[in-house]
C-alpha cells in the first residue's frame, strides 16, 4: 500500500497540502543550503499599530538569526504553530532572533481577511505578502506550515520544518535548533527536512472522539461507540480520488473477509461535496466493502487526527489508545494486523 496522496479537498487551508500561487510566478532559483537567502521588500499584512507597512527582508537578514514561517490563515495547525513560534521567540528575545510569517496572497483570502485573522491571533510579528511566490520558490516550499531557519549571517540552514517537536538528530529538535541559533547565532546545516506526519504525535494517546455520518445510511455515529473493547481497532483515512487508496482498500477488504476475528476495521472517507460522496459510495458498493465507512465531510475528522496524506491507517488498542500509525508505503497490512492481534489481545 503506497502512501502519499494529499487529502481530497485540495485546499491548503484545510489540508496543509502544497501551496500554489494565484498566478504563475516568475521562476527564481532555489537557495542552496549554506548560502545567503536573496530577499527583497514585502508588504506587511499585520496592521497592528506597532508594525511597519513594509519590511525590507534583505536588510533584516545578516543582522540576527531569522525564522521564516510560511503560513496560511485559517489552517488550524498552522495557526497553532504560529502562536507557539511567536511565544518562543518572545521568550528567547526578539533582539536575538527575528520571526517573520510569510503568506501566499490568493483571491479567496484577500489582505483584509488575512489582517483580520492576524488581529484575532494577536501576533506581534510581521506577516509578509509573497504574491509572486518568490520566497516560496527560493525555499522550495511544498506544504504549510513550513519553518525555515537562517543563521546570523542570513545563511540558509534548515527548511521544511513542520513541527517544533520534529527530530533533527539526537536530542535536537526544530525547537532546540531555534534556541541554539538564538543563543549562538550559528547552526549546522540540516537541509530540507523529510516529510513530517503530525498524526504520529497522537501515538500513545487516547484517540479523539468525533461524530460523523455513515456513508451507507447517513445516520450520525459517535466514534467512541464504534470501538470494540475486545478487538484491535483500525481507522483508515482515505479518498476515492487517491490511487493508492483505490488499490489498497480492496486488498484490505479481501483479507478481512478471510480473517475477520479480533479486528474491527472502520474507514473515514474524505468528502468535499455531493459528487464526491456519490463517487465514494459507488466505489464502496462496487467492491463490496464489509467494513463501515464514515463520511469525513470537509476533512473535519482528518484535521482532528492531523492526517495529511492518504491512506493513513491508525491501529487502536482495545482501550482506545492509538498504538501506531501505518504510513510506510511498503507495509504489509495483513502481517501488521496479525502481529498486533497477538500483541494487544
Amino acid at each position: 500500500m503506497a502512501l502519499g496522496c494529499s487529502p481530497e479537498a485540495g485546499s491548503a487551508e484545510q489540508t496543509g497540502a502544497a501551496a500554489t500561487p494565484q498566478a504563475t510566478p516568475v521562476p527564481v532559483p532555489a537557495t542552496r543550503f549554506g548560502d545567503k537567502l536573496t530577499a527583497g521588500s514585502y508588504a506587511n499584512l499585520n496592521r497592528r499599530p506597532n508594525q511597519p507597512a513594509r519590511v525590507d527582508l534583505a536588510h533584516e537578514l545578516g543582522a540576527r538569526p531569522v525564522i521564516l514561517f510560511y503560513w496560511i490563515a485559517g489552517n488550524p495547525r498552522a495557526d497553532e504553530m504560529f502562536d507557539a513560534l511567536d511565544a518562543l521567540v518572545g521568550e528567547l528575545g526578539r533582539d536575538k532572533v527575528g520571526l517573520y510569517g510569510v503568506v501566499l496572497r490568493r483571491s479567496e483570502r484577500d489582505d483584509a481577511a488575512i489582517a483580520s485573522r492576524v488581529g484575532e491571533m494577536s501576533l506581534d510579528v510581521p506577516v509578509l505578502d509573497d504574491p509572486e511566490f518568490e520566497i516560496g520558490q527560493r525555499l522550495l516550499v511544498q506544504s504549510v506550515p513550513n519553518i525555515t531557519i537562517l543563521d546570523r549571517e542570513g545563511r540558509l540552514r534548515l527548511t521544511n520544518g513542520a513541527s517544533l517537536d520534529q527530530d533533527l538528530e539526537y536530542k535536537m529538535t526544530v525547537k532546540t535548533a531555534i534556541r541554539r541559533v538564538a543563543e549562538t547565532g550559528t547552526l549546522g546545516t540540516y537541509g530540507y527536512l523529510e516529510r513530517y506526519y503530525p498524526v504520529k504525535e497522537l501515538v500513545g494517546k487516547k484517540c479523539p472522539d468525533f461524530k460523523a455520518p455513515l456513508l451507507s445510511t447517513s445516520v450520525e455515529q459517535h466514534w467512541s461507540t464504534m470501538l470494540k473493547e475486545d478487538q484491535v481497532n483500525v481507522l483508515i483515512f482515505w479518498s476515492v480520488d487517491c490511487p493508492h487508496c483505490r488499490r489498497s482498500l480492496p486488498e484490505i477488504n479481501t483479507w478481512l473477509k478471510t480473517k475477520p476475528s479480533g479486528v474491527n476495521v472502520i474507514s473515514a472517507a474524505q468528502v468535499a461535496n455531493d459528487a464526491t460522496r456519490v463517487k465514494t459510495k459507488e466505489f464502496c458498493d462496487l467492491n463490496g466493502f464489509v467494513f463501515p465507512t464514515l463520511v469525513d465531510q470537509d476533512l473535519h475528522v482528518s484535521q482532528l487526527y492531523q492526517v495529511t496524506s492518504t491512506p493513513t491507517i491508525l491501529i487502536i488498542r482495545p482501550d482506545g489508545v492509538i498504538d501506531s500509525a501505518v504510513l510506510d508505503s511498503h507495509a504489509d497490512f495483513a502481517k501488521t494486523i496479525e502481529e498486533k492481534k497477538k500483541a494487544l489481545l
